[in-house]
């Protein structure tokens, strides 16, 4: 690897950077519960064999003159015991180190990445990677690790390949959705675990002729009417994250997924029934989800990256556009829902792994009080609500709804306040290069 390498950021990461600062990341975290105690030097030596195969994640965001960009680092990530406080975020502070974490705990090992090096289904092909690695070490293997793809195919951006330069545009969301009250404690997360059967949700969702992500969507629809305790009369709405792998042709393990939404109007009726509000709201996502309907939002995305104007902006005046792009979007939604649906393991995880668990982060910089993920693997359905206070009301009634419908749910809560802090690792320093004058003007 070169003394010096960087990239430009993807153009998800433009958002998501554009609101990294030295307190907070838009961090998501992915949880592997085995079978057997976690032994750190094997997690360590399986992650030195994985991570320097897959740059996109080895990257370190970086504050340019025009825009961010992200350099390669060539140290390890942080890997540590689990501290005071899951989810602590990826900030600025990481600078030279790679923009994730690997933490454990008795027989749990989470992987915590900033969501500027990819979107979930990347990151998570990464973590399979480093378990399957793990196992294969802490059986005894001693061959060398092959990665299941090329470099160049890992770090496609996709946005810009699939970018139709003067195309159709999708217009902005400008409608105010319903908010939960943002009562946000300091330094602090409450993750708030419900997992149920998968093929029991899958079963429920099929009577209604719908996915478990439309299902689900519903069910969480109809707690936040219960939860609100009074009549809502704004638009209720879940953004969906779409993986666009499945419409385009990729195998970019770096960000490459949109937003399609999901929405409902109470009209200040508080006595809705999840058959109504499935009713109401099939087929509003799978209308969304053609190729031709998708390259609107990619183009709209690319417009706003290669606009001539904003280009030759300098990044500290065009910061403050971004932040409030996207605080104007996330006014038009409720909530994130992100399911990354049914994980199949790699063969050599079978016996090893329970269960999996994902946490799509803290959005309290997003101005959402709450966001919701879900995960499915070995027949277990986890299904998560992260929130920076300790109130639990949309969670009990979203759980009230499922066992309602006949599902056994299991409950569990994962708490802790903590400070953002830099790794305990010397920053990685490289001499003055051509390169990183490259880098900081994005040339």
């Amino acid at each position: 690897m070169n003394a010096y390498r960087w990239m430009k950021t993807d153009t998800a990461s433009i958002m998501f950077s554009a609101l990294t600062t030295k307190t907070w990341g838009r961090t998501f975290r992915f949880t592997a519960e085995m079978n057997a105690p976690v032994d750190p030097e094997t997690l360590r030596a399986a992650a030195a064999d994985v991570v320097p195969c897959y740059p996109n994640m080895c990257l370190s965001l970086r504050r340019g003159f025009f825009w961010t960009y992200q350099t390669v680092s060539r140290a390890l990530p942080e890997i540590r015991p689990e501290g005071t406080r899951p989810l602590l975020p990826i900030t600025a502070k990481y600078r030279g180190l790679p923009d994730f974490r690997l933490v454990y705990r008795e027989n749990s090992v989470s992987l915590e990445a900033s969501h500027c090096i990819g979107d979930g289904k990347g990151i998570m092909r990464v973590f399979e990677e480093i378990l399957s690695r793990y196992v294969y070490l802490k059986n005894g293997g001693a061959e060398a690790y092959i990665p299941f793809q090329s470099e160049e195919e890992t770090l496609e951006n996709a946005f810009d390949t699939y970018y139709q330069k003067g195309g159709e545009k999708d217009r902005l969301r400008n409608q105010k959705a319903f908010h939960f009250d943002e009562r946000y404690e300091p330094d602090f997360i409450r993750l708030l675990f419900a997992e149920t059967d998968a093929a029991g949700v899958k079963a429920l969702a099929h009577t209604h002729k719908m996915t478990v992500t439309e299902y689900l969507s519903a069910a969480l629809l109809l707690g936040i009417l219960r939860a609100a305790g009074r009549p809502i009369h704004a638009p209720v709405t879940v953004a969906v994250p779409v993986n666009l792998r499945q419409f385009f042709e990729t195998k970019s393990l770096r960000n490459f997924s949109i937003q399609s939404y999901i929405t409902f109007d109470p009209a200040g009726r508080t006595d809705w029934t999840l058959d109504e509000i499935c009713d109401a709201t099939y087929g509003q996502l799978r209308q969304t989800l053609t190729k031709e309907k998708l390259n609107l939002t990619l183009n709209k995305f690319g417009a706003l990256r290669y606009n001539p104007i904003l280009r030759i902006v300098p990044y500290a005046l065009k910061r403050p556009v971004l932040v409030k792009s996207q605080n104007d979007s996330h006014a038009s939604i409720t909530t994130i829902f992100t399911n990354l649906g049914e994980r199949t393991l790699p063969d050599t995880l079978t016996g090893e792994v329970k269960k999996l668990r994902f946490v799509n982060g803290d959005t309290r910089n997003y101005g959402l009080a709450v966001t919701c993920s879900c995960i499915s693997c070995n027949g277990v359905l986890s299904l998560c609500f992260s929130r920076a206070n300790r109130a639990t009301d949309w969670f009990d009634a979203c759980v009230e709804i499922l066992r309602g419908e006949g599902l056994t749910v299991a409950t569990d809560v994962l708490e802790g306040v903590g400070k953002p802090e830099a790794p305990a690792h010397e920053k990685e320093k490289t001499p003055w290069s051509v390169e990183k004058v490259k880098g900081y003007f994005n040339l």
